[in-house]
């Protein structure tokens, strides 16, 4: 019998080609832990969306919305993204700490005149109704000037965080309470690298903060 095709060659080859997965996987968190790091921390408002998937894990799913003032309009050029598969979102910070959209750009520069932090990615703005429509008077339906408010919705490739299941399904029904008067305040905390990419540091809720430990 050929000794590389006996059964204690093959399980060492199995055993040789294992241990380099798990040290090219161990680099690989290695090398996003420092980026992680490194890059500058943000904070952005955000809430919930999707229930959480037993498929993939514990987690809670996340969508990065801000809510801007009534009679602002949305940010400019963040139809940025049509023009090429390379796009960029520019934030600004607000008096309170968060960041909030203030514009895009097809290229880094471009972004860059809209605010002083750009990130890899696109937002998409709409308006809608602030109120519910108004019942008619005497079968006149009424003037429709109800106030408007415009919401901006970023993607940013942040729309997850993974925690136990005791602590997903806490956060996911703490970030389910927005939009109510009493809703604490939720933020995703996130890094963004000398790349441009956005990497998931932690939530915080209710000014309780958790952060990312894959160590």
């Amino acid at each position: 019998m050929n000794r590389l095709s006996s059964p204690r060659a093959l399980a060492l080859r199995i055993g040789l080609v294992a241990a380099l997965l798990v040290l090219a996987l161990v680099g690989l968190l290695v090398r996003e832990d420092r980026a992680r790091a490194s890059g500058q921390e943000v904070r952005l408002a955000m809430e919930a969306v999707d229930p959480r998937s037993l498929l993939s894990g514990h987690y809670a799913a996340l969508q990065l919305t801000q809510t801007l003032p009534r009679g602002r309009d949305c940010p400019p050029d963040l139809e940025a993204h049509f023009e090429g598969d390379d796009s960029w979102v520019a934030l600004s910070p607000g008096p309170d700490g968060v960041h909030q959209v203030t514009g895009a750009g097809a290229t880094r520069v471009a972004a860059l005149s809209h605010g002083p932090v750009v990130v890899r990615g696109q937002a998409q703005c709409r308006r809608a109704f602030a109120e519910p429509p108004r019942e008619p008077v005497d079968g006149v339906p009424p003037a429709d000037d109800r106030p408007r408010e415009t919401v901006v919705t970023l993607d940013i490739g942040v729309d997850r965080f993974y925690a136990d299941q005791e602590e997903a399904e806490a956060l996911e029904a703490a970030l389910r309470q927005q939009g109510q008067v009493a809703a604490p305040p939720a933020f995703a905390i996130v890094s963004i690298g000398r790349d441009g990419r956005a990497r998931l540091k932690g939530v915080e809720v209710g000014g309780v903060r958790a952060d990312l430990n894959w160590f």
